[in-house]
């Protein structure tokens, strides 16, 4: 009976770590691919531009952007690759409803580079500013 008290009791430690191992290992892969640094908000500051984008420390994202006649909208999953950060809509609309200039924009692995703190986006004709709003969240 000690026996199988014993062996119950290892299966359970056993499964307990590979649990936290799990976690762990989950835990740097999501820091890895979106580091928290980049995480805030980013404001446009630029002549007949509004809108924004919100880089979330879990990897998610909304962009949302009104330019003279455009108005778009996304949200999905974001990483950083080499230094530049990418963007990736999810879930991703139908492409009948994407990039028509208004409602969804589809990002698919759309790359922004990186100018000091800013993020640059081109979309449609434009080189697009996202600054960071401060104070940064970090």
């Amino acid at each position: 009976m000690a026996l199988r008290e014993d062996q119950e009791r290892v299966g359970e430690v056993r499964r307990w770590l590979l649990g936290a191992a799990i976690i762990i290992a989950a835990s740097g892969f999501a820091l890895a691919k979106a580091p928290p640094q980049l995480a805030g908000l980013y404001e446009i500051h630029q002549m007949e531009m509004a809108g924004g984008l919100e880089l979330q420390p879990n990897g998610r994202f909304r962009y949302a952007v009104d330019y003279g006649a455009v108005s778009e909208v996304s949200e999905g999953k974001w990483e950083v690759e080499g230094g530049t950060v990418l963007l990736t809509t999810y879930p991703m609309p139908p492409k009948s409803e994407c990039d028509r200039g208004f409602a969804s924009a589809c990002f698919d692995r759309t790359p922004l580079s990186r100018e000091g703190e800013n993020l640059i986006l081109w979309r449609w004709d434009a080189r697009i500013v996202l600054k960071p709003v401060q104070p940064r969240p970090r």
